[in-house]
């Protein structure tokens, strides 16, 4: 087996293994299907096939989509992920009415169904799904709700249909190149401000030929949350969204306003960025410019690895060692394939290693990803190991922290290893670019979302003129008077999808600010605070998120968190300004 790839076979020895392994699952889920007539009846058989199969299907599915994504060419592996993925849509179809029927039970019922059946491992299952009990409407009401679920997405089906296959961008004459949704932000790097300029102009022109339509989808996807949260007894929108969690909307408020707190460092920065590029005005065109574009640094491979494995010493033996298995077991496909899906992800099942899909190009960016991945995939290896299947998954809301550490204690790392000024330049201002786009501009889409669902939940109706103006004027508050806000900023809310994911974007804020705590208290030495970040990754899915990173060592929900972050972005801006 080559080193540099993933040896899959360890999931499934060949295609008939795994069809073998689908017909098996395949008569599961008929079984299930056949146990929904009366759940009461058919607990005791019900559930625990339940499980199996949901357990089965993860693994199922997991091999079918990297199988596919090793080679895309491929149609057997095409073929697979179609099997899989349609038998896990017949699976959640087939136990859609579990969850309700479980809400219709009184909580000394449900401690009678896990006492009886010697279900204790599965508490924490139960009692997530019964905190929704205040919120759950009647079976009847809930049906007709249920029902009606098509019509929640199809603002964001409606939104990504037309920016992605209706809308036509014109030619640059600049370059000679048709502008399209995937090349636009790389002509805002282009360093001739004729093609930044242009670009910048004729997408949001094209954009705002669909200024109505957007408008009316984004109100519309609003005014159904708003209208779901009232019906399902919440105090908002908001408050819903972030319910799953068991984060309180004040968590949302205080990372805004600290992030204001902050503001005029992040102005501050763009002052130095207007004045060392020689921008006599700083444009929203030019803001994606990069200050060092020029400096390009070879990393091989197997140079990456042995750089990460210092860099994440910090972290202790015992992780150490599972990572250097990992390297040598074939957790990941190293280099670009003709055929192979493009980027990189963290993937694995509960029963499989956490296999990493890479596309490796010997450059310093290549080295963050594949040291991103490894965070994803000991996270998913701790969490793996030391909980039962349904409390391994971790939640979106820490997904990224784990990675983010990883990234941060590489970036530490390597700007105190740093060969040259030129080097170390490059990396400090690493440093506070990711800050101004995972912090900064992911909490400014934060607020406008905050805004725009208290205007819908105050009676309020809006349309294009009243979105441009709630965006207009928190881009010019978040860039401060060193960047020029075009008119045409106004409209870049329409090109934000992640608008349709309701109140998900601060979690890229939320998760980017812990990591930055979190990696100090590891590189401080502190065994306990170590101790508590490993147990962090091996909490899995058991408790929520704000208590896991509470038990970590960084208080989200706490002000002097997000301070203790700001802080050293405050830092990072202070050095760029000296070296340069």
């Amino acid at each position: 087996m080559d080193k540099y790839n993933w040896d899959l076979s360890k999931m499934y020895k060949d295609e008939n293994a795994f069809n073998e392994s689908y017909e098996t699952l395949a008569a599961d889920v008929k079984k299930i299907k056949s146990l929904t007539e009366d759940y009461g009846k058919n607990f005791k058989e019900f559930f625990p096939l339940t499980m199996k199969t949901a357990r089965g299907l993860d693994n199922l599915a997991t091999f079918a989509h990297m199988k596919f994504d090793e080679n895309t060419k491929n149609s057997s592996g095409q073929k697979m992920q179609m099997k899989a993925f349609s038998l896990y849509d017949d699976f959640e179809t087939a136990i859609a009415g579990f969850k309700p029927y479980l809400l219709t039970l009184s909580e000394d019922e449900i401690a009678s169904l896990i006492k009886e059946n010697k279900l204790e491992d599965y508490e924490i299952y139960f009692s997530r799904i019964l905190r929704y009990k205040d919120h759950t409407l009647s079976a009847e009401e809930e049906k007709a709700i249920g029902s009606l679920s098509f019509l929640a997405g199809a603002p964001g089906e409606a939104y990504t249909l037309l920016r992605n296959a209706d809308m036509e961008f014109p030619t640059l004459e600049t370059t000679g190149e048709k502008l399209t949704e995937a090349n636009y932000i790389p002509h805002l790097l282009n360093k001739d401000v004729k093609v930044r300029k242009e670009a910048f102009e004729k997408y949001y022109k094209t954009l705002r030929g669909a200024e109505n339509t957007i408008a009316s989808l984004q109100f519309n996807n609003v005014k159904g949350l708003t209208t779901m949260a009232e019906l399902k007894k919440f105090d908002s929108a908001r408050q819903m969204e972030l319910y799953e969690d068991n984060v309180d909307v004040g968590v949302y408020d205080t990372l805004i306003k600290v992030i204001h707190d902050y503001l005029p460092v992040l102005h501050k920065y763009y002052k130095i960025k207007k004045e060392y590029m020689g921008l006599e005005d700083q444009h929203m065109y030019d803001v994606y410019l990069p200050m060092i574009s020029n400096f390009d640094k070879k990393i091989p491979y197997e140079e990456a690895k042995e750089t990460i494995l210092e860099a994440l010493k910090p972290l202790g033996d015992e992780y150490i060692s599972i990572l250097k298995e990992g390297f040598e077991s074939n957790w990941i496909d190293v280099y670009p394939k003709d055929g192979k899906r493009s980027g990189a992800y963290s993937s694995g099942s509960y029963d499989s290693e956490p296999y990493i899909l890479m596309n490796y190009n010997e450059n310093l960016d290549s080295m963050f990803t594949l040291a991103h991945e490894l965070g994803h995939s000991m996270h998913s290896y701790f969490s793996k190991k030391n909980n039962v299947f349904i409390n391994s998954s971790y939640t979106i809301f820490v997904a990224e922290v784990a990675s983010t550490t990883n990234e941060l204690l590489l970036l530490n790392y390597l700007i105190d290893k740093a060969e040259s000024e030129e080097e170390k330049l490059y990396l400090v201002n690493h440093y506070v670019d990711s800050f101004k786009s995972t912090v900064f501009r992911q909490t400014m889409f934060a607020e406008f979302e905050k805004k725009t669902h208290e205007a819908v939940e105050r009676g309020e109706v809006l349309t294009a003129e009243n979105f441009n103006e709630i965006y207009y004027d928190l881009n010019k508050e978040y860039y401060g008077d060193a960047v020029i806000s075009d008119k045409d900023i106004e409209f870049e809310w329409a090109r934000i999808p992640h608008f349709y994911r309701n109140f998900y974007v601060y979690k890229y804020a939320t998760g980017f600010s812990t990591a930055v705590s979190l990696s100090e208290n590891i590189l401080s030495g502190d065994k306990d605070k170590l101790e508590a970040y490993l147990n962090f990754l091996k909490d899995g899915g058991r408790n929520f998120p704000l208590d896991q990173l509470r038990a970590a060592g960084a208080d989200i929900s706490k002000e002097e968190t997000l301070v203790k972050a700001m802080k050293v972005f405050e830092a990072q801006v202070n050095e760029l300004e000296k070296l340069l």
